[in-house]
This record gives C-alpha cells, sequence and structure tokens, in this order.
C-alpha cells in the first residue's frame, strides 16, 4: 500500500510518497517519490532554487552521498543499464539496477509508470520509466530478465512496487497503441487493461506493467491508487498541466 510520509524542512513538513512493502527492508534498501512540495526536478528557472533545495533535503534523508549517484537522461526506451562505477549519468537509457552498496538513482515522472524492482535474497534493485512505449517495449520484463540472467534473482523474491503514473481515464490514446500494447500480454481477454471510446482506446498502464511482471512470475506487486491527473494537487502531470517540465522523482538506494 502506498501512503505519504513528510520530511520536516524547518517550520514546514514536505510530502513524500511511500510503499508498505518495502517497509521490512529499510535496513538494506531506501526509496521514495517526490510529490508537489517535495519535487527536485524542473526546467523552469522561477523554481530552480526550490528544486536545490528540495534536491538537499531528499539527498540527507535518505543519506545519498552525490558521488554514489547515478542519473539517466530518459528517452522513451525500454533500455536498462547495470551500473557499478558512480557518479554516472547515461544517455538514452530508462532504466537502472543498482547493484553497488550505496549506490543510488533518480528517475523523473510526468504522467508514465514509475516502477521499482527489488530482490531482497541478493540486494539488488532496478528503477524503471515506462512510458507507452517503454511499456510495449517490455521494460519490466527486461528487467526481471536480467536480475534473473546476472544476479540469479528468482522472480517470485522480486518485490515490485507501481508508483503514480496517468489515470486510464485520462490517457487517450490511438488504436495502433492499443495494439501495440496488447502484443506484450499474453491473456487473450484484454478487457481489464482498455477501455474504448470513439474510436480511441484509453491503457492503464500501471495494470498492463503489474500483467507484464506476473507473467514473469513476479508475485509481490504494489500498485499506486493515486494517479497524476485524478490526484493532480499533489503530483505533476504533463497532460493535464499544458506540457509542464515540474516532474515527481523516484528515488532509490542500496544501503550499504
Amino acid at each position: 500500500m502506498f501512503y505519504f510520509d513528510s520530511i520536516k524542512c524547518g517550520n514546514k513538513d514536505k510530502k513524500i510518497l511511500k510503499s508498505t512493502i518495502f517497509d521490512e527492508f529499510q535496513d538494506k534498501f531506501k526509496h521514495l517519490f517526490t510529490t508537489k512540495e517535495s519535487f527536485i526536478k524542473t526546467k523552469e528557472e522561477e523554481f530552480q532554487n526550490i528544486v536545490n533545495s528540495n534536491r538537499k533535503l531528499i539527498l540527507d534523508y535518505l543519506k545519498i552521498d552525490v558521488q554514489n549517484i547515478i542519473e539517466i537522461k530518459q528517452t522513451h526506451t525500454s533500455n536498462i543499464v547495470i551500473c557499478s562505477k558512480t557518479p554516472a549519468i547515461i544517455d538514452e537509457t530508462d532504466g537502472v539496477i543498482l547493484q553497488k552498496a550505496g549506490s543510488a538513482t533518480i528517475l523523473n515522472f510526468a504522467d508514465c509508470t514509475p516502477i521499482i524492482l527489488y530482490d531482497p535474497k541478493n540486494n539488488i534493485a532496478a528503477g524503471l520509466h515506462a512510458g507507452w512505449r517503454g511499456t510495449a517495449g517490455e521494460i519490466c520484463k527486461k528487467g526481471v530478465s536480467i536480475m534473473k540472467k546476472e544476479f540469479n534473482s528468482k522472480p517470485e523474491n522480486i518485490i515490485a512496487a507501481i508508483g503514480p503514473c496517468i489515470w486510464q481515464e485520462d490517457f487517450e490514446t490511438g488504436l495502433e497503441v492499443y495494439e501495440e500494447l496488447k502484443k506484450t500480454l499474453k491473456t487473450p481477454d484484454c478487457k481489464e487493461f482498455f477501455k474504448f471510446k470513439n474510436n480511441k482506446a484509453y491503457p492503464d498502464l500501471a495494470k498492463i506493467n503489474a500483467e507484464q511482471l506476473s507473467e514473469e512470475g513476479v508475485k509481490t506487486i504494489d500498485i499506486c491508487k493515486f494517479k497524476t491527473t485524478l490526484n493532480n494537487e499533489f503530483f505533476f502531470s504533463y497532460r493535464k498541466e499544458n506540457k509542464t517540465t515540474n516532474r515527481i522523482s523516484m528515488v532509490i538506494k542500496l544501503e550499504k
């Protein structure tokens, strides 16, 4: 279950989001999602000081050393990297697998689907950015496959959390998007994952990614009930807020 927590900042607390699914592993793995109060990514000059202050607050809260951060330039691919050298900035990638103790990564979102994969047995974690293209490219399945191949992870040991993304009712797409997404699902009945109106498709990206994970053998999946468009008072939405450059961020860290 996802829940709001807060970080003290002077006389004002700043809201963050977490999943209870990782609570028992806090000594080995840390995570959070920022909100409109705690956001750390923007291209707007007027918000830059706030973002810089919030970023320091988040890094201090999670005890992340800036020299241990892996950041990526997201381009709506299904590319995933395993990176042990830090600090690092990696181009054309929408997924990172952490294996080094103390390492952390930050991914940014404003309607696309944030996904965390964590294997507590091997203490490795993946952060994934799944827009519809990444979902069509099966980035979730690729993440699980890499964890199996490179770290001998067992899918039944992997724990997944799917963060706040666009609400299905607000995600209008062409039928060609439906066709691409449908190909990724083994189930013959896709009614649970799509709605249709006026020759348009409305995919549920959170459910589709969860189904992909289930098909790969992942059994423990927490899907966030909050949506970027439906709960816009807490989260930024590219579609609802006129192509805003403000983002919510997913921050994950492996403890030492």
